[in-house]
């Protein structure tokens, strides 16, 4: 699973990614610096799933953490679209209360994985082939290739 939201900020991007794997999932926020610039864009993320800790560069790379390179009222507004994200578009193995979901995807004959999203969501998904899709309209797709080429899995968390 590859879920995503990011927000534009003049040239520069903000946003959180999640990506499941088997039996782990990586989450963490991102900015992408002069994405609408002639300039080449650097993407930063965040180290762990944390908008104020330790943030690192992915393009072009480096292996040095960084202080958080996003302002204060980003951030916060950051972690505000990261709950309202989660909240309404994906549940993990882990939570509390989730027997309705689990019984919803039993019933569809689906696995629940570490990281799911939420079965009244299913329907706004197109299938082709194996893959279930959704893109809102406006969506760039040269944001999702440019994450998909350079991101480097932060952390990696079993379970939740």
């Amino acid at each position: 699973m590859f879920a995503l939201f990011y927000f534009e900020a003049g040239a520069d991007l903000y946003g959180w990614h999640i990506e499941a794997r088997s039996l782990y999932f990586s989450a963490a926020f991102f900015m992408v610096e002069n994405f609408y610039d002639n300039r080449t864009p650097r993407l930063y993320r965040s180290v762990q799933d944390d908008v104020y800790g330790p943030w690192t560069i992915d393009y072009p790379p480096t292996k040095d953490e960084i202080r958080c390179p996003v302002p204060e009222s980003v951030g916060h507004e950051l972690e505000r679209l990261q709950s309202r994200f989660v909240e309404e578009w994906l549940f993990f193995k882990n939570d509390l209360h989730i027997e309705a979901e689990l019984a919803a995807y039993a019933a569809h004959d689906m696995p629940a994985q570490e990281v799911n999203i939420r079965s009244k969501r299913l329907a706004r998904l197109q299938k082709t082939g194996n893959t279930w899709i959704y893109m809102p309209p406006g969506i760039d797709l040269n944001v999702v290739q440019l994450l998909r080429k350079y991101w480097r899995l932060s952390e990696k968390v079993p379970g939740h």
